[in-house]
């Protein structure tokens, strides 16, 4: 897009004052990245196939840990943040509807690059999900053992949807 502007003395004759141009932007692993816009990888769908159509992001947890119960980094949550937590009352049980529902609310927000979803309240007829919108895909090392929650995990934007 190029802007124009009177130059000189003759105000007829317009000079481009502004000029953008494009630049590329490669996809990189959500693994080697944790500010990246998107990421490669496998559309949730097929990771964990549930009859939910979630192909525009893919299932980050994380790297060789067993746990049912993880949080983003509180410094990383703060830097990151677009919204929430959006309270669903869905229970455990009903996932992945929960993340399916979430993707919706990320698709709606202008800089929503990933999000998480966990339950809390367990077992209680105070269980509910929450979902946090951040601005840029989540990396393995910036989650945090937690309790008391079950994790449903953090969905990173894909770079382009592969179904």
């Amino acid at each position: 897009m190029a802007v124009a502007a009177p130059s000189g003395f003759d105000k007829n004759t317009l000079q481009p004052v502004h000029h953008r141009t494009l630049a590329e932007f490669s996809a990189t692993s959500t693994r080697d990245a944790p500010t990246s816009a998107c990421t490669n990888g496998m559309p949730a769908s097929k990771q964990h196939p549930a009859g939910y159509p979630i192909n525009d992001y893919t299932v980050v947890t994380p790297d060789a840990k067993n746990w049912t119960s993880y949080a983003v980094a509180e410094d990383w949550y703060g830097k990151h943040f677009v919204s929430g937590p959006h309270i669903m009352s869905l229970t455990h049980k009903s996932d992945p509807y929960g993340p399916f529902k979430c993707q919706f609310m990320c698709n709606a927000e202008d800089g929503c690059n990933a999000y998480f979803v966990w339950y809390e309240g367990i077992g209680t007829n105070h269980e509910h999900l929450n979902c946090v919108l951040f601005d840029a895909i989540v990396h393995p090392s910036v989650f945090v053992e937690a309790s008391g929650t079950i994790t449903s995990g953090v969905y990173d934007r894909l770079c382009s949807s592969s179904s």
